[in-house]
């Protein structure tokens, strides 16, 4: 049955979904690689409170009557930036376009735009959380290395450069519907498809920027702006409770 109550709270529960990915976005605006969220809400079903072919003062009313039950929140996907922020790290990378670079984690092969990539003790670049690039990358420890456009690495050794190893960054069809995962990792979905694993600057991927990191995707006056609107939404559903409320208790004092 429809109940004002329940549509002001569908709105309430909506508007503070809206309002956690909002202070998510604001909170992370300088994280490197952040894919900000975006929200979509959409009206819930109708509820008929009055079926097709009801009599009402001697009239067959042939249209049903139904009401909205409120709303829901449908979709709160990231969305990531192609903006570079040079660093004085040679081993941090960034992707100048499209592509995410794999990392190994105890659950598996993970998704990131976040490549503040360092050495470990073992020369492998891996990530502060522990991460390490997929496939690894070894680089022989005291040595000055650099990478390219195209991913390779390459060391100066006495005998001249030499290459030890080739970054690979994934393509995937969709990114919006990768799964967060934490620590700005992304998993796999039926909404992302499948991942093409290549060589930066090909197969519609960006190429990498070394001593650079990818840029937080929030906008932080779009998010001002979503904050006051999704604040006042939820202001709004919530004096529509305390009506609701004292319509009821009217209601009950001209029945006593």
């Amino acid at each position: 049955m429809f109940s004002v109550l329940g549509v002001a709270a569908n709105g309430l529960n909506t508007q503070n979904d809206v309002l956690s990915a909002i202070a998510a976005n604001i909170a992370n605006s300088n994280t490197p690689g952040y894919g900000a969220r975006e929200t979509a809400i959409a009206s819930t079903g109708n509820a008929v409170v009055r079926p097709s072919g009801a009599r009402l003062m001697g009239q067959t009313l042939n249209a049903a009557l139904t009401l909205n039950g409120g709303s829901a929140l449908v979709g709160n996907t990231p969305f990531f930036s192609d903006g570079v922020q040079p660093t004085n790290s040679p081993s941090n990378l960034a992707i100048e376009g499209n592509g995410f670079f794999m990392v190994s984690t105890p659950s598996g092969v993970s998704f990131t735009r976040a490549g503040m990539f360092q050495l470990d003790s073992g020369g492998q670049l891996v990530l502060s959380n522990g991460a390490k690039l997929y496939p690894p990358v070894n680089v022989p420890l005291g040595q000055k290395f650099s990478v390219s456009a195209e991913g390779v690495v390459t060391v100066s050794g006495a005998n001249g450069p030499k290459v030890v190893g080739q970054v690979k960054i994934a393509s995937i069809p969709n990114p919006q519907g990768l799964v967060a995962q934490g620590n700005n990792l992304y998993g796999l979905s039926a909404n992302s498809g499948q991942p093409t694993v290549t060589r930066p600057g090909q197969n519609g991927t960006g190429p990498l920027a070394s001593s650079a990191v990818n840029q937080s995707s929030t906008n932080l006056a779009q998010s001002m702006v979503d904050l006051v609107q999704a604040e006042t939404a939820y202001q709004v559903n919530a004096k529509v409770i305390t009506v609701d409320q004292q319509v009821i208790q009217s209601t009950t004092s001209l029945q006593a």
